[in-house]
């Protein structure tokens, strides 16, 4: 009972917890121990308040009862009990004094706020056992093995890491961020205003160089000031995990064994190189771009200055001291063709080692004109954050090659055997028979490769139809304001388009083929018509007429039947549904789920088996948008999605007024609700980080496997 409720709201107890620097499955454990429904119908923890609505939902019960427990640690302290009275050290949870404290229940009468009822001291006692158990079975094993003992190693670990820190502070926006947090939890505080606040700095008018230097000195006082309370260690968790850029406190707590804590997170890695890919499409030979290039090359290759990276270049850096001379401009155009060379080969060539990391840092601090590497990194996370990953399908087992040839040429450690599947791409480009390409993730400590064109697919490319002659442009602005250099002339005709963007009265596209050695343009939206785009209002299902009432026949009075004999009951056979024939797989049930383990079932694909797939390539498609769909219902927090809409046969799609290439036809687009959510608050967390097509209206949310991006709202 306790482990499913936990599935179902972990990530509400994570959050809460974390922002609040308490014990994570004391959460929970109220929420069994109270069993008690909200306004809403949902299990609550226990909470009321003067202002109902303050509580009415599961995700503020449990946020307000991280808090009330906060507060009650908070004012326990402060009435004279030491750590050991508040957490079991050996055990790793809080005292059962403690639980005692919130068995009789609590409100905060200084600030006023939910009260926390009463509640059974056993079951809360019994509850927190179970997922205190749960938590530690769940736990990554640290490498050091000391580190699986008592809460006082961790704790020594965690005082290591932490009197180390200051040494390694570079003022990265994760490092900075890191100790902004661990600052607020150790102090209680609820906003990031409130901690700046805190350490005497103005919420808004202060420099990062007075920030670094107030967040460096409170941190350099927590060791001596450590007394193993809870909100103590949890603010340092807190801290580890965000400076080392992990996606848990288990993650934090595994980590504790790894002393490095200089070097540049991994995951930075696919904005450096998709920015670097981007380079030679925007170098225009300025002094600014030269400057960066070359010192790139610099420090690429570990040179001391300036000179020996031009020589480095079979460039003479002699030519250079007399501007004026003859010999100085075909020396900068020699110049400029070695620098697109060697940044054109910077994606294969990268292995990611800190030379290599600090140098193409250095390229986008100056290409961008930004004063400190801080500010680049922060330019990297924004990168991070709106890159929009591609989508290749790879039709069948195949390899990926070091160069555009037979893979029986090349030698056994410059190919990669691939399985038939999916594959995220930072970028690709058609050569010849070959797709060259840049993979999110390293493959053979490589991303560039090259893999057969015949083995490879994107999900169909938009087709952009241009109506009338316009232009491409480098900006969104009238084409009469920009200049010859920022613009291309193209006529009527199709052109297929990877992705694209609403800029107010433009589109921001990205070309599949390049035009004028770039990919991303900006286009008019008036003079051009998207095709295979499923921007239409989502046509809503007919439903079935209602069956006319019967009309009522008396029923014979039944003949006395003689009593049998009790036979034992048999234990109930689960509904698995209607039985149906999918191609490609053979028969399934439509309750069944269409991946093991998954929450999405043949009869919501296929409409309780009234829709049957047309041949095996749907299925395999449904069984894939299944897959993508688990983890956009990790991403939507575990709720409950409803499914609307799924795959739908042509003339079915034709009857709902469906889009003539829609989604829904290939069986990968899906329309959904999701509980507690609305439309557009779906939309907005799944933007960032969804690759395919993603629009919402005003009841549901649609999203399609198509291998670009695509986004839209429906008008009605």
């Amino acid at each position: 009972m306790a482990t499913t409720a936990l599935d179902r709201d972990a990530h509400l107890f994570h959050l809460a917890a974390q922002r609040a620097g308490i014990h994570m499955p004391i959460l929970p454990a109220l929420q069994e121990a109270h069993d008690q429904p909200t306004p809403e119908g949902e299990r609550g923890l226990g909470l009321t308040s003067a202002d109902q609505e303050q509580v009415d939902s599961l995700p503020d019960q449990v946020m307000e009862a991280a808090l009330l427990v906060r507060r009650l640690t908070d004012s326990l302290i402060q009435s004279g009990w030491k750590a050991d009275r508040i957490w079991q050290v050996n055990a790793g949870q809080y005292s059962p004094e403690v639980l005692a404290v919130l068995a009789r229940g609590f409100e905060d009468k200084t600030i006023g706020g939910p009260i926390l009822a009463g509640c059974s001291l056993d079951r809360l006692t019994a509850a927190y056992r179970q997922f205190c158990t749960l938590e530690r079975s769940t736990q990554i094993a640290p490498a050091n093995t000391a580190l699986t003992g008592s809460t006082f190693t961790i704790d020594r670990a965690l005082l290591d890491t932490i009197e180390r820190l200051p040494q390694f502070y570079q003022g990265y926006v994760h490092q900075r961020e890191a100790l902004i947090e661990a600052t607020r939890i150790w102090r209680g505080l609820a906003t990031r205003e409130d901690t700046l606040v805190s350490l005497g700095l103005p919420a808004l008018n202060y420099t990062d160089a007075a920030l670094d230097t107030a967040l460096v000195t409170f941190i350099q006082r927590l060791s001596p000031n450590y007394s193993g309370f809870p909100h103590q260690r949890e603010a340092l968790l807190r801290l580890v995990q965000i400076w080392r850029q992990l996606d848990s406190r288990q993650s934090a707590i595994a980590s504790l064994s790894d002393s490095n804590l200089s070097l540049l997170p991994r995951n930075y890695d696919p904005a450096l190189l998709a920015f670097v890919l981007r380079v030679p499409e925007f170098y225009a030979g300025s002094g600014t771009q030269r400057n960066a290039a070359t010192e790139t090359v610099r420090m690429w290759r570990d040179l001391d200055n300036r000179n020996a990276a031009l020589t480095s270049l079979g460039v003479n850096p002699i030519v250079f001291a007399n501007p004026a001379a003859p010999e100085a401009s075909t020396a900068a155009a020699q110049l400029d063709r070695e620098l697109l060379s060697f940044l054109r080969r910077l994606p294969a060539a990268y292995r990611a080692t800190p030379n290599q990391q600090g140098a193409l840092t250095r390229l986008v601090q100056l290409w961008r004109g930004l004063e400190t590497q801080q500010a680049a990194i922060g330019s990297l996370e924004t990168d991070l954050r709106t890159m929009q990953w591609q989508v290749m399908i790879l039709k069948q087992n195949t390899v990926l090659k070091s160069q555009p040839v037979q893979a029986s040429a090349l030698p056994r450690n410059e190919v990669a055997a691939m399985p038939a599947g999916e594959l995220s791409l930072i970028d690709s480009i058609e050569q010849g028979t070959h797709y060259r390409i840049l993979t999110v993730e390293p493959i053979r400590d490589r991303r560039e490769w090259f893999v057969y064109r015949g083995h490879a697919d994107f999900l169909e490319p938009a087709t952009m139809l241009v109506k009338t002659s316009t232009f491409l442009k480098t900006r969104p602005l009238q084409s009469s304001s920009l200049g010859n250099a920022e613009k291309v002339a193209l006529s009527p005709g199709e052109f297929q388009i990877r992705s694209y963007e609403d800029v107010g009265d433009h589109l921001r596209i990205r070309l599949v083929k390049p035009i004028n050695n770039r990919l991303e343009w900006f286009i008019f939206e008036g003079h051009i018509t998207l095709l295979n785009v499923d921007d239409y209002p989502s046509p809503r299902d007919p439903q079935p007429a209602p069956a006319p009432a019967p009309v009522p026949v008396p029923a014979p009075a039944p003949a006395p039947v003689p009593r049998p004999t009790p036979v034992p009951t048999p234990a109930p056979v689960p509904d698995r549904g209607r039985r149906i024939q999918v191609p490609g797989l053979g028969t399934v049930w439509t309750r069944d789920p269409i991946i093991a383990g998954g929450n999405f079932s043949w009869g919501e694909a296929t409409k309780d088996g009234t829709r049957i797939p047309e041949n095996s390539t749907i299925t395999q498609n449904i069984i894939a948008m299944a897959r993508r769909m688990q983890e956009v219902r990790a991403r939507l927090g575990n709720r409950t999605i409803t499914i609307t809409s799924w795959y739908r046969p042509p003339a079915v799609n034709r009857a709902v007024g469906g889009a003539r290439n829609s989604t829904h036809i290939r069986g990968h687009g899906v329309d959904f609700v999701v509980a507690g959510l609305s439309p557009r608050a779906a939309q907005r967390i799944l933007d960032p980080w969804w690759p395919g097509g993603l629009g919402y209206g005003s009841s549901f949310t649609h999203l399609d496997n198509r291998g670009y991006r695509a986004r839209w709202n429906y008008t009605n």
